[in-house]
């Protein structure tokens, strides 16, 4: 899609040196960042837990003096270097806090993991802040609220919103829109010159509200409620950021919202096909006036614009923002899917037949758009448009009496002639990206298979279509991408885009085995292997022949950067999602492209999202593969920085700041971090003392098998006991139950029986409360909680290193060590002789590392 709107923060004339120093700055500490997490979760067997924890906070140290030094010597907090190392130290303390938990197996509450990561970062955004650190802030503000209600629910505000889904809904979207308040305050210290938080923030506002509004279709806030309520936040939205801080993605994005709730609220009363056609009409009406709001207001703001002529018509091929083109294509997608069931509907049509129906619609959308360029007819003509493509499309797909060669043709002549007839850049990038869709799953060998792509267990042959088909799509791209950037070929653009969206869907689902896999793949199907190279040599060609092109650059750097990038694709072969993230960040840079470089660093987290999850390789080694190239790619910048320093290179702009003297900025950047050293080390010399001093309580459970993301491979455990404690507390008139149901806790009185496992013996509200069962020395207090329904006895789930899960499938017992106030710490497996599980080679304590005394 055309969506390049005003560029001037991102020329095109790319300085390359500065751009290369900063991205493989970045990429290598996003990397190392990943390394850890991945490290973290593999629990690695042969270290200890006094290594481990030492080891983090050792890296967690180096990291916050490296950043102080690196600004000391640029006399620059906020140069790309020291805020990179901070940023880093700012992911490092969450892994540390992780891995405590891990280690002591604490089972504290979700929430607050993230709430305390939140609450030990402030320091560091006070002091220095930044971009990374206020996003990493409000993501973990938004999470551990989240995790909040769902556990206490809404307290004190449930008087006002009701104690419902939608009333905390409604609270997170009031929480985050304070966080937008503080951030536009605090926008010129943070070096947010792309305002990436404020659309983040009011992205997350509307989509609280949205889920508000779908919980509340049965709630006592009803959808029409919210509705109202999203709208004056969209009032008052277009009112600061059309007139008092000029924003018209934030426009949009406010805009998207109101379309959204009212979208939800009309479908929630709908009764007849009658009602359903006059919410399709409403909806383009609602859309097409807020594309006109919107393009009024982005030419009003141009150097040269028709705001005096009225115009506001957008030629065929003219480039729109960004953010007008999600406008559009949200709305027209939506309103196409609803005018599709209408005619599905009322003409009672079957699939198949759906392609009749969708040429007839295709023709009046195409009549539409060209009569009448613009106005409600035009959107009007691009719903219909829109429509028509999925309707002939999906007709023609699913008319399995014809050969697959043949339903093939007749959906790429339909496309082309659409394609061609369309104008509509947003109605080019739909038809494009459908029918390209439809071709790959026809053309797939053996027909249902492509449903199967992510699929685990299976051979590495059977993904040889994908990897394939990957490259050349990716080359297409390429090539579409190069020639759109001619003026008289701009209408090429929304199908580079079609084929950038297929190619990283497809690297999503291709496994990625990375370069633990190159010698099995090379016996068992060496063209695989070539495949994997073609795809990790696709960035490198490319930014190979840019930087050839490119005027004024030293000969040693033309060779030097590509082939940097070569040996770090190295470590990525094999894993197609990062090759083609790097891909379209070559190309967004090249072609001055903000939309492209921003889809491409997302394509980048969210395939390394994909890669933590995926089984073709262990923990360990994605962490090492993660550290090696992050490594070599920050040794690759520093050496680039070093050789053209000469040349005086330029820096770059500082990254935000805090506005106080260099001397104060450190102090409280190291103040920070002796916050953070002191609350884990209390926390460690707590839990350590309780290993140590606590009495021993064997209990019985039943385990299973999953994955936790931060924290590795684990056993979700239920004592037997959680049983016996949910059947006493459904009696309120039994003794303490009332209040433990109230205050979501209380302790269990554990006395052990002839066999040494402990049985419940009484419950009480309060560690102080006397009972019946007395004071007797070989009876405990264990403190319990009740969390989603259910008891929690310590800890829900025990974390073992990957790979591990056999040596603790005969677990039939829990050893714990209770404290003097009840508090209690899984401390190890036992088996059904009570005989404790683990790794020999570390004793009877596998996760410690420790021999039990």
């Amino acid at each position: 899609m055309q969506v390049e709107g005003d560029k001037s923060a991102f020329p095109a004339k790319a300085n390359w040196p500065v751009f290369l120093q900063k991205t493989a700055f970045a990429l290598g500490c996003l990397l190392l960042g990943a390394a850890g997490i991945s490290w973290i979760a593999a629990n690695w067997e042969y270290a200890t837990a006094f290594q481990k924890l030492a080891g983090v906070q050792v890296l967690l140290v180096a990291l916050v003096l490296a950043a102080c030094w690196l600004a000391a010597g640029r006399r620059n907090m906020g140069s790309l270097p020291s805020v990179l190392a901070l940023d880093l130290a700012a992911v490092v303390t969450g892994g540390l806090l992780a891995l405590v938990g891990q280690i002591y197996q604490t089972g504290a509450d979700p929430w607050q993991l993230f709430f305390l990561w939140m609450a030990l970062l402030i320091p560091w955004l006070l002091a220095r802040p930044g971009l990374f650190l206020g996003l990493l802030c409000a993501c973990l503000a938004n999470v551990a609220a989240a995790l909040y209600l769902g556990v206490f629910g809404l307290g004190m505000f449930g008087a006002i919103f009701g104690d419902t889904p939608a009333g905390g809904g409604l609270l997170l979207a009031g929480l985050n829109i304070l966080l937008l308040a503080a951030w536009e305050s605090s926008a010129g210290r943070l070096g947010d010159r792309w305002r990436i938080g404020p659309r983040a923030l009011l992205a997350a506002t509307g989509s609280w509200l949205l889920a508000a509004q779908l919980a509340a279709l049965d709630a006592r806030f009803g959808p029409w409620h919210v509705m109202a309520l999203g709208w004056l936040l969209a009032g008052v939205a277009y009112f600061v950021y059309a007139r008092r801080r000029p924003d018209l993605a934030m426009v949009a994005l406010a805009g998207l919202t109101a379309f959204t709730l009212f979208a939800v609220a009309l479908l929630s009363s709908i009764e007849t096909e009658v009602t359903l056609l006059g919410i399709v009409l409403a909806l383009t009406v609602v859309a097409g006036w807020g594309i006109r709001r919107l393009l009024h207001l982005w030419r009003a703001g141009r150097p040269s614009n028709d705001a005096a002529s009225g115009k506001v018509t957008a030629g065929p091929d003219e480039p729109l923002p960004w953010f007008i083109s999600l406008f559009r294509l949200v709305t027209m997608a939506f309103t196409a899917a609803l005018l599709m069931a209408y005619v599905f509907i009322t003409l009672n049509i079957t699939v198949e037949a759906a392609w009749i129906a969708g040429l007839a619609v295709s023709v009046i959308g195409i009549a539409l758009l060209r009569a009448r360029p613009g106005g409600l007819a035009h959107e009007a003509g691009l719903v219909l448009g829109a429509a028509g493509i999925f309707m002939s499309v999906g007709g023609l797909f699913a008319l399995d009496e014809l050969a697959a060669v043949a339903r093939s043709g007749m959906i790429l002549v339909f496309g082309l002639v659409m394609y061609g007839l369309a104008g509509n850049a947003v109605l080019r990038f739909l038809c494009a990206f459908t029918v390209l869709a439809a071709l790959l799953i026809l053309g797939w060998p053996g027909g249902d298979a492509f449903l199967g792509l992510l699929d685990g267990g299976r051979p590495i042959t059977a993904f040889m279509p994908a990897y394939s088909r990957l490259w050349w799509l990716a080359m297409a791209a390429v090539l579409a991408w190069a020639i759109g950037q001619r003026p008289r070929r701009r209408g090429l653009v929304p199908l580079a885009w079609a084929l950038t969206c297929l190619v990283q869907l497809l690297a999503w689902g291709a496994p990625a085995p990375a370069m633990f896999g190159l010698s099995l793949a090379w016996d068992q199907a060496p063209e695989i292997t070539l495949l994997w190279v073609a795809c990790a040599a696709l960035p490198v060609c490319v930014l190979a022949a840019v930087l050839w092109r490119a005027p004024g650059l030293p000969p040693a750097f033309r060779l030097a950067a590509p082939a940097a990038l070569a040996i770090a694709s190295i470590g990525w072969m094999g894993a197609p999602g990062v090759s083609m993230a790097l891909l379209w960040l070559v190309l967004a840079r090249s072609f001055g492209s903000r939309s492209l470089l921003a889809f491409a660093v997302l394509s980048l987290l969210a395939y390394l999202s994909r890669f933590y999850y995926m089984l073709d390789s262990t923990l360990l080694q994605k962490s090492l593969v993660l550290a090696l190239t992050g490594g070599w790619l920050v040794l690759a910048c520093l050496a680039l920085r070093h050789a053209l320093k000469p040349a005086g290179t330029p820096g770059g702009r500082a990254l935000g700041g805090s506005g106080l003297p260099m001397a104060r900025t450190v102090a409280g950047v190291l103040a920070g971090l002796l916050l953070i050293l002191a609350v884990v080390n209390v926390g460690i010399w707590q839990r350590e003392r309780i290993l140590a001093t606590g009495r021993t309580v064997v209990l019985a459970l039943a385990p299973v098998d999953p994955r936790s993301l931060m924290q590795g491979d684990y056993m979700a455990l239920r004592f037997e006991l959680a049983n016996q404690i949910r059947e006493a507390l459904r009696d309120d008139s039994a003794p303490a139950a009332s209040a433990i149901n109230e205050q979501r806790g209380g302790f269990m009185v554990l006395r052990p029986d002839s066999n040494g496992v402990w049985r419940l013996a009484s419950l009480r509200a309060n560690r102080s409360d006397e009972g019946d069962d007395g004071a007797a020395q070989d009876s405990v207090l264990l403190e319990f909680r009740l969390r989603n329904n259910d008891v929690r006895i310590v800890t829900d789930a025990w974390f073992f290193p990957e790979g591990h899960a056999r040596l603790y499938e005969p677990a039939r017992y829990g050893e714990i060590r209770v404290g003097d106030k009840g508090t209690g710490l899984l401390r190890r497996m036992l088996d059904q002789d009570l005989q404790p599980l683990g790794l020999p080679s570390l004793g009877s304590d596998p996760v410690r590392g420790l021999t039990p005394s």
